[in-house]
């Protein structure tokens, strides 16, 4: 297949950093998530908010699927590469699952890995450029997973806490350690970028000793998380005093 499906990027229209098909999924984001504070209180009361909850999980869904059958179609496709252990993929299908099932013991863990969309589209690991329907599968899977996190903050009023951040962290650090890093050594896989950077931040700790890159890029991961929970300790205040 050639054209818009094709696996192979083109040569004129590859990806480019910061280039405007760079920064309008960056603006989609910052206004999507005002659109979903702004007008939460409407979509809290809407009397069929269920099939709007249940129409964005399915979306996210059939993305999903979608790029499975692309990679396919090109026989590109292998069941190792495809478990859920890329923080983006894991996120998204959590996110799937507790858009559908309110389950907010999985909300409290996974929300704050839910930054990894943001982090994703900020360096995205792709060459495709908006020629290509592998643009677009990445950046609206990532935005739309994001979205889905802030639905269930703002609109689903689910609730955060300090303890809440305590077990997301010990739970990504633990998955890490015992799951993916034995994972990515034993299969030559590269999960979470815990192999080899690629096009990430992570390229900062690639040195000679793989331990220290290791003990890198975790460091870094967790100091992401750490801040990820400052603005919710401020929206708990903020809640707080809406309630008063």
């Amino acid at each position: 297949m050639n054209g818009f499906f094709a696996y192979d990027p083109s040569v004129d229209l590859q990806f480019q950093t910061f280039s405007l098909s760079h920064i309008i999924p960056l603006i989609t984001i910052v206004i999507g998530v005002f659109l979903i504070y702004r007008y939460r209180e409407q979509l809290r009361n809407y009397k069929h908010e269920k099939w709007v909850r249940y129409g964005i999980a399915t979306f996210a869904i059939l993305l999903e699927a979608s790029f499975q059958i692309w990679q396919m179609a090109y026989g590109a496709w292998n069941f190792a590469e495809s478990l859920p252990l890329h923080l983006c993929r894991l996120t998204s299908y959590l996110g799937i699952y507790t858009m559908f099932t309110k389950d907010t013991r999985v909300f409290e863990i996974a929300y704050f890995w839910s930054l990894a969309g943001v982090v994703s589209i900020l360096f995205p690991d792709i060459l495709h450029g908006a020629d290509r329907y592998r643009y677009y599968h990445f950046m609206l899977s990532h935005i739309l997973f994001f979205f889905m996190y802030m639905y269930m903050l703002f609109v689903l009023e689910f609730e955060l806490t300090f303890r809440s951040f305590k077990k997301s962290f010990i739970a990504l650090f633990v998955l890490a350690v015992a799951v993916v890093i034995p994972i990515n050594n034993l299969f030559q896989m590269n999960y979470m970028y815990l192999l080899e950077p690629g096009d990430t931040p992570f390229v900062i700790f690639w040195q000679d000793n793989y331990v220290l890159y290791l003990v890198g890029c975790i460091g870094l991961v967790m100091v992401v998380i750490t801040l990820w929970y400052v603005p919710i300790h401020f929206y708990n205040k903020h809640r707080l005093k809406e309630g008063a």
